[in-house]
């Protein structure tokens, strides 16, 4: 007997959505916090006071110490045996990634990697390069999501995989973090399911189309297809309204070249299915008028609640 492929993609799906009571819970958890919320972080991190979050330099080592504490608040596993922070060497510089685990109701070998980076230029010639939307925006939505996860815990939910909430130094230096992430990594490579790395995620001001609830998603054709097919199953689902661009306005090219600017291509050599999630390049991009004026909250807090809905449904997948 033959089947339609139609019918058999619904079958899947259905099998990866939450039942009714916890889809409700699930909306519940996503409104648990506000454009204000995000606001105050992306601004802190943002602020001049962070001189850009150079590597090494003070305002990435406060950025440290405000995550690890927030960790610990959460409840979050440290990554590290003890330790929230992997502590490498970049030419000259100290380098420190920070990681906490959320684990998945019952035993799990899986993890999903949720990851941006939080160093930026800092300081030159007396400038400071504050780096908002690159990227304290990926930051914040990260620390945003670690907290969302850690609310499961008292919920209805359950959760199927382990996740792990990652910030990674190092990228404005040949990719160096997420490098030493993977050369040291305390789990088998081939247990990680998926790298969701988030870059430049603030702003509205390169969307493929004309409506600014947009996404660009960018990934290796043959490893992206069963992320992609979820993040399309959530935006509908959840009836969240966003356009997401899977060809980079129609430049495979550039697309190529653009992901691997950024840390999702570590994971991808390593063979790990990888994307980038971001809202494009800009006239701020890599210039000191990158400053959290020109954030779009509603639409950040928008965007993060599509990628917990989204996270989440890749944490039921097989």
């Amino acid at each position: 007997m033959k089947y339609s492929s139609a019918p058999l993609l619904l079958l899947l799906l259905l099998f990866t959505l939450p039942l009714r009571g916890q889809t409700s819970e699930l909306k519940r958890i996503a409104s648990s916090f506000d454009e204000e919320y995000q606001k105050g972080l992306l601004s802190f991190l943002a602020d001049d006071r962070m001189e850009g979050r150079a590597s090494n330099g003070n305002g990435a080592l406060m950025t440290i110490a405000l995550a690890n504490n927030l960790f610990e608040k959460w409840d979050l596993i440290p990554f590290y045996n003890s330790s929230y922070v992997q502590t490498f060497k970049m030419d000259s510089l100290t380098g420190r990634n920070i990681a906490g685990v959320i684990l998945a109701n019952g035993y799990s070998e899986e993890y999903i990697v949720v990851s941006a980076h939080y160093d930026h230029l800092g300081k030159m010639n007396g400038n400071i390069y504050n780096g908002a939307d690159d990227n304290a925006s990926g930051v914040t939505v990260v620390m945003t999501l670690a907290n969302l996860f850690s609310k499961l815990r008292t919920s209805s939910v359950n959760l199927k995989k382990n996740i792990i909430f990652l910030l990674l130094d190092g990228k404005e230096h040949n990719l160096a973090g997420s490098e030493e992430f993977i050369k040291r990594l305390p789990v088998p490579a081939r247990k990680i399911v998926c790298n969701i790395n988030i870059d430049q995620i603030g702003t509205t001001f390169a969307p493929p189309g004309k409506n600014e609830k947009y996404m660009l998603v960018l990934g290796e054709r043959k490893n992206r297809h069963f992320i992609t097919t979820k993040l399309d199953a959530a935006n509908r689902f959840y009836e969240t309204g966003f356009e997401l661009d899977y060809s980079f306005y129609k430049s495979p090219s550039f697309a190529e070249l653009f992901f691997r600017s950024s840390d999702q291509y570590t994971f991808s050599k390593k063979g790990i299915p990888s994307v980038l999630v971001t809202s494009g390049i800009h006239m701020h991009t890599y210039k000191t008028t990158d400053d959290h004026y020109f954030i779009n909250y509603p639409v950040l807090a928008e965007r993060t609640r599509l990628l917990f809905y989204h996270i989440y449904h890749m944490s039921l997948s097989y």
